[in-house]
């Protein structure tokens, strides 16, 4: 028998829908003896906690695709029984798939493997005796409600979820996958997609959704949207050991004046001229470059940074390099864009350095973090800038999560873990966002 059940079964080649993609998953996590055995509908239905209409539904699609085989039981007294087993294509693909290497396998198989998976989002504590009433277990039509009803976090919004973890770092930042991709990989359409970002933004799965900006806005080019993942939602279990977290306030620049400092102002203001969207994708381009440096250097004196600049020289020129503009009435494409690559640089590389200058020997003494991710908060009206650093690993000797405040009269607090920080201030400093 193929050993399938530490497999996250994500493959472009499924032409089936999010529903059937979450019941092969889920199949194989907790079910691997139907690769031998053929299954019946009722018995698999209750294992896996779904109704039989999601299952009896889904085992057709997945037939229909050649990914299950049906059986009839003509031996049986009275109506014949239908059953359903892998097919050998489904067996070659699992074989074929092996043991996939993702930085949160574990975590996207507990969605298919943890039938206790609630979709609860985050609360305020003078809110938490408020209970809502439970959804019906039946439908106007009397069918069976579907699985969500029962509080738990529904099929589809599972599969997304997994899409995500599987294509997230280690910090749980999701760039470079588009939604088209995430429609290949989790069967949804464009509107059910969108509605289910939102609602693992709303239930505190996403900490930020950023979205990004179609070829409209740059000539020939779509800059695909950055999810930043909650890894440490209580649903998911106990990661709060995982990483760190750094939430840093002080009075610093705006977006627009980080993003244009030193600039010319002809220059400046074709930037501006790109519109919110656009400036907030750049903005979070700048956050990776910054983070990209901060990971390779924190610790280390300040300004040696050796081989870096080649790898971030690299990494600006593939992100930016193919992002073209128009200047009006010209007929040349991107007039101010080539100067652009170096100002993202040396802004990359002077915002690092003043983290640095500020939060060496004050935060984590001795941790050297092998991934830092930088997570801007929204603009505030107040002046102070709050931006959160999601550090991977832990440190192992230190509390896990840190609130610095560095203005006059400011203050550094520690707490265990995330969990410890009350709801509101956890809006409040962009960990979540409605």
């Amino acid at each position: 028998m193929v050993e399938v059940s530490d497999q996250v079964v994500f493959s472009e080649s499924l032409e089936v829908g999010a529903e059937s993609r979450f019941f092969l998953q889920a199949l194989v996590c907790r079910r691997p003896a139907v690769l031998v055995t053929p299954f019946k509908i009722k018995p698999v239905a209750r294992l896996l906690c779904l109704t039989e209409r999601l299952v009896r539904e889904a085992s057709r699609e997945l037939a229909e695709a050649g990914l299950l085989v049906t059986q009839k039981q003509a031996d049986k007294v009275g109506r014949p029984g239908q059953e359903y087993e892998a097919s050998q294509y489904l067996l070659d693909l699992l074989a074929k798939s092996g043991r996939s290497m993702v930085a949160h396998q574990d975590l996207a198989l507990r969605l298919f493997s943890e039938p206790e998976i609630y979709a609860e989002g985050p609360q305020p504590e003078t809110d938490a005796g408020n209970e809502k009433a439970a959804r019906k277990l039946i439908r106007k039509d009397g069918r069976p409600a579907a699985p969500g009803a029962c509080g738990r976090l529904g099929a589809s919004t599972r599969v997304l979820l997994a899409a995500l973890l599987t294509s997230a770092d280690e910090c749980g930042v999701v760039t470079g996958v588009g939604e088209a991709k995430l429609r290949v990989l989790t069967g949804l359409s464009p509107v059910a997609l969108k509605h289910q970002v939102k609602r693992l933004v709303s239930l505190g799965f996403i900490r930020v959704h950023v979205p990004g900006v179609s070829n409209g806005v740059f000539i020939g080019a779509k800059v695909p949207s950055t999810y930043y993942l909650n890894l440490s939602h209580p649903q998911l279990g106990d990661q709060c050991r995982r990483h760190g977290v750094l939430v840093y306030s002080s009075a610093g620049p705006s977006v627009h004046e980080r993003l244009t400092s030193g600039l010319p102002p002809d220059v400046k203001k074709a930037l501006l001229a790109l519109g919110p969207a656009a400036l907030n994708v750049l903005y979070h381009k700048l956050a990776r470059y910054t983070s990209h440096l901060l990971s390779l250097t924190w610790g280390g004196p300040g300004e040696k940074y050796g081989d870096v600049p080649a790898s971030l020289d690299g990494m600006i020129a593939r992100e930016l390099g193919q992002l073209k503009v128009d200047k009006p009435g010209q007929n040349e494409a991107g007039y101010y864009w080539p100067g652009m690559l170096e100002h993202f640089f040396e802004v990359a590389f002077e915002w690092a350095e003043q983290l640095k200058k500020r939060l060496n020997g004050k935060v984590w003494p001795g941790h050297q973090p092998q991934l830092i991710r930088l997570m801007p908060a929204p603009e505030r009206r107040d002046g102070l800038r709050i931006i959160s650093l999601i550090v991977y690993p832990a440190p192992m000797r230190h509390k896990c999560c840190i609130v610095y405040k560095d203005v006059r009269d400011g203050f550094l607090r520690e707490f265990d873990s995330e969990a410890d920080l009350d709801v509101r201030n956890r809006y409040e400093f962009g960990l979540l966002t409605e």
